[in-house]
This record gives structure tokens, sequence and C-alpha cells, in this order.
């Protein structure tokens, strides 16, 4: 499947099943008044429960790889991560996913694609996953992404400007590491 496919898919399969949580909640502050609102909520939970994504098969992979050498299922981490999509659990995913693409054997244009997403994880990602994004950040850090991240850490006390000095920070200890074990 190509990048622009796995955007939409995910993203496609991302909205439905952010459709299906809302509803849970939605049905959930009722579900003891009467008993169609309970069961209108034991309906939800269970169209939520028992959605079965076309991205499962996906996931499931890439969640039991420790690295991904298939090009086509790195192709889909990398868009995944790309699109960051937001559903139940979606940071846990992408938790994973973060660190075995740190492992992973990444092509130029794929590196540079991640470069891009770190980028983009300071300046508007800081969740939960922020610290996956900062590893990430360690492997594959070239003098761009350093730049970029210095330039960004100088704008004042900021939340962007205090992940981009989170991320050189782990950059930097990586480095120091990796001096010493030299």
């Amino acid at each position: 499947m190509r990048r622009a496919d796995f955007a939409t898919f995910i993203r496609e399969d991302s909205a439905k099943r952010e459709a299906l949580h809302q509803e849970i909640n939605r049905t959930v502050a009722h579900r003891d008044r009467d008993a169609s609102s309970k069961r209108a909520w034991e309906q939800a939970c269970e169209a939520f429960h028992s959605y079965v994504s076309p991205l499962d098969p996906y996931l499931k992979r890439a969640c039991e790889e420790q690295r991904y050498a298939d090009k086509e299922l790195l192709e889909f981490v990398v868009c995944f991560i790309e699109v960051d999509p937001w559903f139940f659990r979606s940071g846990h995913l992408k938790q994973m996913l973060l660190t075995r693409l740190k492992r992973s054997q990444l092509g130029a244009q794929n590196t540079r694609r991640l470069r891009a997403v770190l980028l983009d994880a300071v300046d508007r990602r800081g969740t939960r996953e922020f610290k996956y994004y900062c590893r990430l950040a360690a492997s594959i850090a070239d003098a761009g992404l350093v730049s970029a991240l210095e330039d960004l850490s100088k704008r004042g006390g900021d939340a962007r400007a205090n992940r981009a000095k989170l991320m050189l920070e782990t950059i930097r200890q990586k480095e120091e590491w990796r001096a010493a074990s030299a």
C-alpha cells in the first residue's frame, strides 16, 4: 500500500474509533436513568468492543515485531506516527511503535520524514508519549534537527521551548553515553 493510502486509511479508522468511543461517553451519563438508556449505553459499549478495524492486522504485526524490516510494515508505522491519530489507547500504541522504530534500520527518506515528525512533536504533541519521541530523536538526530531544536528552545519559556529543551537534552545524553562507551 502507498503512503497516501495508509494515511487515508489511518485517518478514516481513527475517526470511526473515536466516534464509537464518543458514543459510550455520550450514553454513560444516562445509563442509570431507565432501561432504554442502559440499553443504549450497553449497545455503545458492545459496538466499541466488537469493532474490527481494518488497521488491526497492521497494528498486530507492528506490535509483535521488535524492529521493522518489512518495507510495507515500516511504511505503515511511519505513516501512523505522521498522521498522529487520536483514539482510545492510541498513545500507548504510539509509544510502542516509536520504541520499535528506534530499533529499526531506517532509510534516508524515512529518517527525514521522522525528523519532521519530531519537530511537529515539539510544536504540538506534548502528550504522554513525548519522551518516546525524544528517545527516537536521540537515535536519528542530525545537525539540522539539533539546530532546529536549539532555535525552538530559545523562544522563551513556553511549552514548545520546554519540549525542545527536553528533546535536546535527550539527544545530548545519548551522545555523551556513546562517547563514554567508545
